[in-house]
């Protein structure tokens, strides 16, 4: 057996399939304590650095999370894995289709290279994302976010 997961236990890890209300808690059982987060870019909101897996989860992915809207289907495939099993290291390729909370489709495609240990934790995590769909409907929820409070303080 390889030292590190497979290309089908990557696809899994990926959580390739229908996501719900437990996505984040689900990907983020697959990290290290000491994961290092890099996302790629300069001119968006989610571009920088994270250390541990509470940032990771909570700092990064509680950006997804307070903009998917995760009680209705939303699918993730993954379109292709390169690399694992005998190497630490892995390519993934992600299409995510769903709706933000503001009721707007959401399909992002990005693409991930992680690095994992022999006990099939991620250790590096670079995310390469669509940033200007991210920074798109970003602005969209927080002016959703903004309406809905006046509608409600009315």
């Amino acid at each position: 057996m390889a030292p590190y997961p497979s290309v089908h236990q990557i696809e899994e890890i990926f959580l390739d399939g229908e996501a719900g209300p437990d996505l984040r808690e689900r990907f983020a059982s697959y990290f290290d304590p000491k994961i290092q987060m890099t996302i790629l870019g300069e001119d968006h909101h989610a571009a920088g650095e994270h250390q541990g897996s509470d940032s990771v989860k909570d700092d990064h992915f509680g950006l997804f999370m307070d903009v998917l809207d995760l009680s209705k289907p939303n699918k993730v495939n993954v379109q292709r894995v390169i690399g694992g099993g005998e190497s630490p290291w892995a390519c993934v390729e992600i299409f995510f289709d769903g709706k933000t909370k503001a009721g707007k489709k959401f399909h992002h495609e990005c693409c991930f290279v992680v690095r994992f240990n022999e006990a099939g934790k991620m250790t590096k995590l670079r995310a390469y994302y669509d940033t200007a769909h991210l920074n798109h409907h970003y602005e969209a929820h927080t002016e959703y976010k903004s309406k809905n409070a006046t509608n409600q303080s009315s």
